[in-house]
Formats: structure tokens, sequence, C-alpha cells
């Protein structure tokens, strides 16, 4: 009002409150992620550093960081790993001070920090690129198959761009509903649709047991990318090697192999605790050249799932697998036939959906709507994992 004086708390509540609204209103109405540029490349001659391009992003606290100019930064770790590198939202104080001599700045400029890290922080951040080190090779290098890099190579696969965020979905219940009571008809009538919420994450725990490494990792990389890129779902998937460790935070733990394995006891507690949390576990068998040792997978999975409490029992009609997402009649065929198992947030499949996510086998390829299935059954799966509680 005219003559209200404006001390220092209410120049800072009313800037405050500008900068909050514009936050919630990315929050509520957009995605978080990568907005443009902020390319990451090899520097030129190759060696231990990577030039970041300028460009923009959205943390998920709705602040935006604005990279200016072309960033040179230099690797650190010595050690083998993957490397993590990531953006973050800074704000600076700056001059002029007041007094001049000493005194408090009265500016704060927004700025940002690069880093690597050996894992994802707890706070806010935004993925560059992730490299694969392996410290014998001390040169980092552009992907020479993108979809496919190796050691060494810079990996873009787990970048999230932002754009309008989709609605989010349902909570999955975790028994089929009762069919409502038939009602007289009626006029629908007219409900306008409601704001859009900002997309959450799915993280997803990779686990070989019982078999080669790597077994499946192209398929669910496949699929990872399909429904970040297709759905409401942020999905982000992490490579365990600790399961007391790698698994904590984890909505759905994919664990594949093709042979029988067994898991010490001093471990089930960290898988208990996953399914207590509301996690889900996944297994698959891959046939792949082991028709005989997928089975022998099957056999361990199910006595693990009985060491953990839990029945698996076959996945009929109108279960929420088969229907949080894209409706099914029925288990839908992988590279083998369709056949799903599931008790106690655990779930089995035999239908070999890994190989399917690639695209079938090599020496036989799967026909164009048997891929899609797949995908939109592994959609089913970790929308099943994002809401059963």
């Amino acid at each position: 009002f005219p003559g209200m004086m404006v001390d220092a708390d209410i120049w800072s509540d009313a800037h405050r409150y500008h900068r909050d609204a514009g936050r919630l209103h990315l929050l509520a109405f957009h995605s978080t992620g990568i907005v443009g540029g902020l390319e990451v490349n090899q520097n030129d001659p190759p060696d231990l550093s990577v030039t970041i391009r300028p460009g923009l992003a959205a943390d998920p606290d709705g602040n935006i960081v604005i990279v200016a100019q072309p960033q040179r930064y230099k690797l650190q770790t010595r050690e083998r790993g993957i490397i993590y590198l990531i953006i973050q939202f800074r704000e600076i104080p700056g001059p002029p001070l007041q007094p001049p001599d000493g005194g408090q700045p009265t500016r704060i400029t927004e700025g940002y920090r690069i880093q690597e890290r050996d894992k994802l922080p707890n706070e806010p951040y935004v993925e560059l690129a992730r490299i694969d080190f392996d410290p014998a090779d001390p040169v980092i290098r552009d992907p020479k198959v993108p979809s496919k890099p190796v050691k060494n190579e810079i990996d873009f696969r787990h970048r999230q761009g932002a754009g309008m965020a989709a609605p989010a979905p349902a909570p999955i219940p975790s028994t089929p509903p009762s069919p409502p009571p038939p009602q007289p008809e009626r006029v629908a009538p007219i409900v306008q649709p409601g704001p859009t919420a900002a997309r959450e994450t799915v993280t997803v725990g990779y686990l070989t047991l019982g078999g080669t490494d790597g077994l499946h990792r192209a398929g669910i990389e496949n699929l990872v990318r399909e429904v970040s890129w297709r759905s409401g779902i942020n999905v982000e998937m992490r490579a365990v090697t600790s399961l007391k460790k790698d698994v904590k935070g984890c909505q759905l733990l994919y664990v594949v192999g093709n042979s029988r394995f067994e898991i010490p006891g001093d471990l089930h507690a960290a898988l208990g605790d996953l399914l207590k949390s509301g996690g889900v576990i996944f297994g698959e068998g891959c046939s792949e050249g082991q028709p005989k040792g997928a089975k022998e997978f099957g056999l361990a999975f199910n006595q693990l799932a009985t060491q953990l409490k839990c029945k698996l029992e076959a996945v009929q009609r109108d279960h929420p697998l088969l229907t949080c997402a894209h409706i099914f009649s029925q288990v839908p065929q992988g590279v083998e036939p369709g056949m799903l198992l599931e008790g106690g947030r655990m779930v089995y499949s035999a239908g070999d959906y890994g190989c399917a996510w690639r695209g079938g086998r090599p020496d036989s390829p799967l026909p164009r709507e048997t891929i899609r299935t797949a995908v939109e059954m592994g959609a089913n799966i970790l929308a099943f994992a994002k809401g059963t509680k």
C-alpha cells in the first residue's frame, strides 16, 4: 500500500514468494531434466577430459540451471567403476558488500557446479552422462554406437529430457477389484481435466544370478528407454553389485540368469526389506542357448520365493499385472510362450521378455507385433512395481 515501509525481511519474503511460485509451476506442469544443449563430448585431442556444451536444465527442486559457455571438466577418479557426471544448481552470494569493507553480500548469482560421483546423490541433480571407467585406458571417447557404449565411452542413455508432464498413473490395487453393482442409465457430467503432475521416478535394479554377466542387459535398457520416452514414468536403471547396498531405493529388482543359483541366508534380509518397503522382485530365465538352464533358474527363483515367504501362483485374467497400464486378456508371449507367476510382490516370467525387448534372438528375430506386445507387458511390470504397496 502507499507509504508501506519495505525492510530487508519484507523484500526477502516478496522475492521468495515469486521464486517459489515459479518453482511450483515448473514442478506441477513440467517434467525435470535437460531442456536443451548440455551435450558431453570428448576433449580434442582425447584425454581424461570432457567438454560440456552450453545448455539449460531444470532440477527436481524446480531450479533452472544455465550453462552459458562451454566447460571443460577433467575426471579426477582413478578407480575402476561407473562415473556419474552430474550438474547441480547453486546460489553464490556476491558483491557489492554492505558495508563495503568486510560486510554482507547484497547479491546472489544463480550458478551451478559439475561433479563426478561414484553413486547418485540424494540432493537434487541433473545427470549429464555416465562413463564405465577403466583406468587401464586413460582416455575418454565419444561412443561409436550411442546405444551400446563400451568402457571409457560417454554414455548418454540415462539423460532425462524435460518437457510437459504426463498425468500421474493411478495407484495399482494389490488384488483385482470387485465389479461395481449395476447402475441406472444416466447422463455423465462433463468433467474438466485437472492439472498434470510432475513425473515420478522408478528405480530398476539389474542383477545377474546363475549366469553370464550382462544377460538381458540390452533388453532391459531398451525397455527403460522406451517407457521413459512414452509414459509418465521416469525410469532409472541401477546395476546391483551388492544386495545389501544397491537394492535400497529400488522399486523393481530385475533378476536374470540361465542356471541354478543360491543366495546366502544373510542376504535374504536385504531382499525381505525390499519387499516390505513395497518393492517388487521380478525374475526371468534367459533361454537363449540354455533352455534347461532357464528352467533351473526358475526352480531356484521359486525356492527363493519360498524362503522369503512368498507363494507364487499363476497370473490370471484381471490381475493388476495384466491391467495396470496396458490391457491383456492373458499373459502375452515373449520369445517363449507367456507364463507369469506372482505372489507377495515377487514375479516370475518364463516368457523370456528380456530377449524379446531386444528384438528376439540373433538367429530368430521376432515380428514387430510380438516385440511391441512384450514392451507393453514390460511397461505393465514397471507400473505394477510403482503402484503396488
